[in-house]
């Protein structure tokens, strides 16, 4: 994480506009590396198998797409409405 972020950093000027799509970066990786431990504590220390893993790794891409988008959703409402209070 340190080092995409130093990088983004340095190449701020190139992103320009568009660094808004990098900031969650950060979270997701915490949260990756939560789940990762979380995954491999539920299979007692071990990879589960092939198709279990991506099973695993697609319902968790999912759920957490999901709640993303619906958070967004949410808080653009909500700060939409508040903006001229």
């Amino acid at each position: 994480m340190l080092v995409i972020g130093i990088a983004l950093y340095c190449f701020k000027g190139h992103i320009g506009g568009s660094m808004r799509f990098f900031l969650p970066i950060p979270p997701i990786g915490v949260a990756a590396y939560i789940y990762a431990f979380n995954m491999f504590k539920h299979y007692n220390c071990r990879v589960p198998a092939g198709s279990a893993l991506v099973w695993e790794l697609m319902a968790a891409t999912l759920v957490s797409l999901f709640f993303f988008l619906v958070f967004s959703v949410v808080l653009i409402g909500v700060i939409n409405l508040l903006k001229d209070v």
